[in-house]
């Protein structure tokens, strides 16, 4: 079965598919990326969808326009090959291009980050209103100014608009000329491209017969109208939404698109959802009453049937709220963490995870997790920043700072206190020491030591391997990416080794935010023209910071350990606790002022329903609606007098308005140590994958501990030069095909005409796709990487020879596929699939190794799981399974028996079971050689 005529899309702004009780029991993840809430989404159907199937379209909205962006931009006149750039990178275009504005009134007079991310953000909601550049210049020149304002102020105004909209419109500009988008064009491309291409439209129109869109409150206009244009005109439309639970204004949500929904739709069906399986009602109760007061700009007070959102709890806990007042911020703290105390130890059932600790803003946390860290409770912050401040991208950073310049110091020491190279203290302080009086810098120290003091031979050897590694990897990072250049150094120096030595949570939190810098840092070299610059990336990475970026950080909440998160009450969005502390409830910090956009939206642009009531102050009541109601079982609403400063705090207006009777905590209120609670797990928690691939039963097939680096760390590995090269020709095959699809198409459009017949690509054309998907990594040498260059140019040549006139137009390209095993998921893609007659089809893989005559079962077991993909999710019989060896332009054809396809069945389902049930024991043997761990794995078999 083909789920392929379904879209499933939403707003992935951070929260879950699951709103106020309407999945019973359960914590639910949190995500910190729109990927993660999609792969959810997809698990989640996995589940519940009881056949395999060919395609899910669950995306972001965002995801989705790419996806369609990707196939038909050329459409509309843009590069179908754009880079799409973050706000970061949006930051740093503008920063390069500063002359290019032209600006007088916002004019940088010092560090310009502010004033650009105030542009670039009016920008985003400019496209989250659909005001392209052109609008905004049209309203520069015909602009109608408050009649009470003088001469010379309206001249400023009418100089300060004419200005914005040049610069909007040069930005636009600049991002067509760098071939990139950034997120709002691709709601707004794909709107232009749906609006101007009738036949795309039309297209996708016909394949999404249903189209359901969650967390409808966080919507924007753009995102609406793209939908209200890809349901027309049947409009089997679904949405879900709480209008109550809408708090991401600050990224251009519109509140009003749930409100006037029903008045676009006169003809739609409603369903309530009011049954609770998460919070007791007395926490339902408290929560309904209070934010009845953003009536009458709520959906609940609008609707003449006299629509109750009024929540039913179907939880035996009746729940709690209790308010707490404390003397200064330290007791609210002390008191807090000794209420987690007491309440984990009158239970022992009661995880640390049950407990959740709520600010308003990030740098209202740091007093309690230091305080936790300080008596042992364990806690994680679930920061959406910091990656570059966490310590293995700190020495990272410090160790690239080395290799380009010997003498700065500071690098250096971080480098000589790392645990890798295993200096004394005290000679890391005579080394310093020695450098002062000398005047020296650090690393010139290190080489003219021996006549000054003494030290110990150990310590000798590691200074003698550390200058070795400085010299060594400044050498390579003259040929190779700086990713590569990273990687042999974490290698070298046994740094991997030892964080994968021991399975600690400690330790797979610094791999997972090694593997997050690592992509970063990919991207980056896709992107940069002096990807071989660690000078060039280094300035880019002081730009970054300039800019106020930390680095962004995803946390995968399944693998999550026991302990306390403290979070902002955005990041808790979709989350639930049994014990919830809502704290720092004082006036303007919660709620808290409304910050005003530097550069304010003009009225004319805003399409949206404006409430009646105050915005800002609506915002922030559903924000607390929502902290409130992430509890199961207890609600502590928490704030002290004083948090420093001459005045006193007054309470927060939300603890009248909830109306609940607060205690007082004068009393001294120290925290006893809690080590003596229980034993705080460290060992590593590895989520169970919920679908699996080829690729992984084959690593851990091949070697548990393999598996355990490549899929559970992930560990991108040192890469081959073959992999590079299997790439390239992959994609440009692939590129190639895709242009004989778009010729048939295309050809299929002009059916009247008979010049239009399809008509093959050219060999140029094919080698220009081959120039553009070539993969520069993990050569050896510039020989070797022109070697392999040529003979990828001679086996598309010969390939064109060979099928020129004669190629075949294939039924997919990259189709992906997840079939069920005895309830286990295994997700693929076919390379290629042509049609054989009418029923039939030929399944092809490429390969660019040499050919074999006579396959194995294990050589056929890939393509044997495609056969299953191609009977059970398409239901289509297999002619042939073809292994193509581009080497040497040859095809290898079988087809499986009914013995085989049992058989590899058997051994899916065996192998998933031994991944189950984490057994990750290494099987060294002699292709331990050949393993891309060999150097940090300290099972491998030594020849």
């Amino acid at each position: 079965m083909a789920y392929k005529n379904n879209l499933l899309e939403y707003y992935g702004g951070g929260s879950v598919p699951y709103g106020q009780g309407y999945k019973k029991g359960g914590e639910i993840p949190r995500f910190e990326s729109k990927k993660a809430f999609a792969d959810y989404y997809k698990s989640e159907m996995n589940k519940l969808l009881p056949l395999g199937y060919s395609e899910l379209w669950v995306n972001t909205f965002h995801a989705f326009s790419e996806k369609i962006l990707k196939d038909y931009a050329l459409d509309i006149g843009i590069s179908n090959d754009f880079k799409l750039l973050d706000q970061t990178s949006a930051w740093l275009l503008v920063r390069q291009n500063l002359d290019k504005f032209n600006l007088d009134y916002y004019s940088p007079l010092g560090n310009p980050t502010k004033f650009i991310h105030a542009l670039l953000n009016h920008f985003s909601k400019c496209k989250d209103e659909v005001i392209y550049p052109e609008d905004y210049l049209k309203y520069s020149k015909k602009i109608k100014l408050d009649k009470d304002l003088d001469t010379e102020e309206k001249e400023t105004e009418v100089k300060r608009i004419k200005e914005i909209a040049k610069a909007y419109n040069v930005y636009q500009q600049l991002l067509l000329d760098n071939n990139s988008l950034d997120f709002g064009d691709l709601i707004n491309y794909t709107l232009k491209l749906f609006q101007k291409r009738p036949n795309i439209l039309k297209k996708y129109r016909r394949q999404f017969k249903y189209i359901l869109v969650d967390e409808f409150q966080d919507t924007n206009w753009a995102q609406y109208e793209l939908i209200k244009l890809l349901a027309a005109p049947n409009n089997n439309l679904m949405v879900v939404g709480d209008d109550d639970q809408s708090i991401y204004r600050f990224r251009g949500a519109a509140v009003s698109n749930i409100l006037t929904f029903k008045k676009d739709y006169k003809d739609l069906k409603e369903v309530f959802l009011v049954d609770n399986y998460r919070s007791g009602q007395k926490i339902l109760d408290t929560a309904y009453n209070f934010i009845q007061l953003n009536n009458p700009d709520r959906l609940e007070a609008q609707l003449e049937e006299g629509l109750s959102k009024k929540l039913k709890s179907h939880s035996d806990d009746k729940g709690t709220v209790d308010v707490l007042s404390y003397v200064d911020k330290n007791k609210e703290i002390d008191g807090v963490l000794n209420k987690i105390i007491e309440l984990k130890k009158s239970n022992k059932d009661i995880k640390w995870s049950d407990f959740s600790i709520l600010v308003r803003a990030n740098d209202q946390a740091s007093g309690f997790i230091s305080m936790m860290r300080k008596v042992g409770i364990p806690n994680q912050f679930m920061a959406s920043k910091g990656l570059y401040t966490q310590d293995i991208i700190s020495d990272i950073l410090a160790y690239l700072k080395l290799l380009d310049n010997y003498h700065e110091s500071t690098a250096l020491y971080r480098i000589l206190n790392l645990p890798i190279y295993n200096l004394d203290i005290k000679s890391i302080i005579n080394l310093n020491h020695l450098a002062n009086k000398k005047a020296w810098s650090l690393f010139y120290t290190l080489k003219g030591y021996k006549n000054h003091i003494q030290l110990n031979i150990v310590d000798q050897r590691s200074i003698e391997t550390l200058l070795q590694h400085i010299d060594q990897h400044t050498e390579l990072s003259k040929s190779k990416p700086i990713y590569q250049v990273v990687y042999t150094w974490l290698e070298d120096s046994g740094y991997l080794k030892l964080l994968t030595l021991e399975d600690s949570q400690k330790n797979k939190e610094q791999l997972d935010f090694l593997n997050q810098f690592f992509k970063e840092l990919k991207d980056w070299e896709e992107e940069s023209l002096n990807s071989d610059s660690i000078h060039s990336f280094l300035e880019t990475m002081e730009m970054k910071l300039e800019s106020g970026e930390l680095g962004s950080i995803q946390y995968d909440e399944e693998s999550g350990p026991d302990v306390v998160k403290v979070m902002t009450i955005h990041g808790s969005k979709g989350l639930e606790f049994k014990y919830v502390f809502i704290t720092n409830l004082v006036h303007l910090r919660f709620p808290s002022t409304e910050r005003k956009d530097p550069i304010e939206m003009p009225l004319e642009f805003i399409k949206e329903t404006l409430p009646k009531g105050d915005a800002h102050l609506q915002e922030e009541r559903r924000l607390f609606y929502v902290a409130v109601t992430r509890a199961k079982e207890k609600v502590f609403l928490t704030y002290a007098e004083d948090y420093g400063g001459a005045r006193k705090k007054k309470p927060s207006r939300f603890i009248k308005e909830i109306n609940i009777p607060y205690k007082d905590i004068k009393e001294k209120s120290n925290i006893d140590e809690v080590k003596d609670i229980d034993k705080v797990e460290k060992k590593a928690v590895h989520p169970i994958p919920k679908t699996f691939s080829f690729s992984q039963l084959k690593a851990y097939d091949t070697c548990p501990r393999q598996y355990y680096y490549s899929h559970v760390v992930k560990l991108r590995g040192n890469g081959k030069p073959s992999f590079s090269f299997g790439k390239a020709m992959h994609s440009t095959l692939h590129k190639f095909f895709k242009l004989i699809q778009k010729n048939k198409e295309d050809s299929q459009q002009n059916l009247f005409k008979e010049e239009n017949k399809i008509k093959d690509p050219s060999l140029k054309q094919l080698l220009e796709f081959y120039k553009e998907s070539w993969i520069e990594d993990w050569y050896e040498s510039s020989e070797q990487k022109e070697e392999y260059y040529k003979k990828g140019e001679d086996i598309l040549k010969e390939y064109y020879k060979k099928y020129k006139g004669k190629f075949p137009i294939p039924l997919f390209l990259e189709k992906g596929f997840n079939i069920k095993i005895k309830d286990n998921s295994l997700r693929g893609v076919f390379d290629r699939v042509d049609p054989i007659g009418k029923t039939k089809w030929e399944v092809i893989d490429y390969k660019t190794g040499n050919v074999k005559e006579k396959l194995t079962f294990e050589d056929k077991k890939q393509l044997l799981i495609y056969q299953i993909a191609a009977e059970d999710v398409f239901k289509t019989k297999v002619k042939n399974l073809t292994f193509y060896y581009l080497n040497e332009n040859t095809p290898i054809s079988f087809v499986g028996t009914d013995k085989e396809i049992e058989k590899t069945k058997l051994w899916i389902i065996d192998v998933i079971k031994k991944i189950k049930i984490q057994d990750f024991k290494a099987t060294p043997n002699f292709l331990c050689s050949y393993c891309d761990y060999n150097k940090i794995c300290p099972f491998v078999k030594k020849n």
